[in-house]
């Protein structure tokens, strides 16, 4: 209830924006395909014999749905919402013990501001960063030692990307977007989970833009 409370705030807020300003065509909405590969471009945990308690952790790739709300200001300049849901499992190894794992159904909440590039009137390249919340809910699909509790952790957000004019008001959009945050300890501590490691989250994507 709460998150779906955020979401409207955040949708009614832009809505109300671009209305009070009369400009409307500045306003964008997105929708498509993400892939999450945490860890696939920096180390995510360390080996167990190396780790200082005595396991790592690691976690699935997955495909999620991404929606993106977007306003621009300015000749190269605006602001962007996004919102990501995918499922994946944590895995934690331990020396001594079976791996512990988790499945999770994941929300991510960013938002960015966007630099618009040089651009034509067909491609539109942007540069964006940022931050949010990434929020993990544990499903019924786990081995440990507890109950694992939702959990929820900061994120920074960097990425590039472009849009390609299709018509007036449809583009496609690729964009690439990296997420550092940490890992989820699910109130486990005493399981292993929660490392404690800064994560490197690659996410792509693929999306369907209208332009008002």
């Amino acid at each position: 209830m709460k998150l779906k409370l955020i979401l409207f705030t955040v949708v009614l807020a832009f809505a109300s924006m671009a209305h009070a300003q009369g400009i409307w065509s500045n306003l964008s909405i997105a929708g498509g395909a993400e892939g999450i590969f945490p860890a696939s471009t920096f180390t995510k945990a360390a080996t167990i014999a190396n780790s200082g308690n005595g396991g790592a952790q690691d976690t699935t790739n997955s495909v999620g749905y991404v929606g993106d709300l977007r306003y621009d200001f300015g000749r190269h300049s605006a602001v962007g919402f996004s919102y990501t849901f995918n499922r994946n499992t944590e895995y934690f190894f331990s020396q001594t013990e079976v791996p512990n794992h988790i499945q999770t159904n994941n929300s991510e909440m960013i938002g960015t501001y966007i630099f618009r590039l040089p651009s034509n009137d067909r491609v539109k390249p942007f540069a964006l960063f940022g931050g949010g919340l990434v929020r993990f809910q544990p499903n019924n699909d786990y081995i440990t030692n507890g109950v694992p509790a939702t959990d929820t952790k900061p994120a920074f957000a960097y990425g590039f990307g472009s849009d390609f004019k299709v018509s007036d008001h449809w583009a496609l959009r690729l964009q690439y977007r990296g997420l550092i945050r940490a890992e989820p300890d699910f109130k486990l501590a005493s399981s292993g989970f929660g490392t404690s490691l800064r994560t490197h989250v690659p996410e792509p994507s693929l999306e369907v833009v209208y332009h008002f």
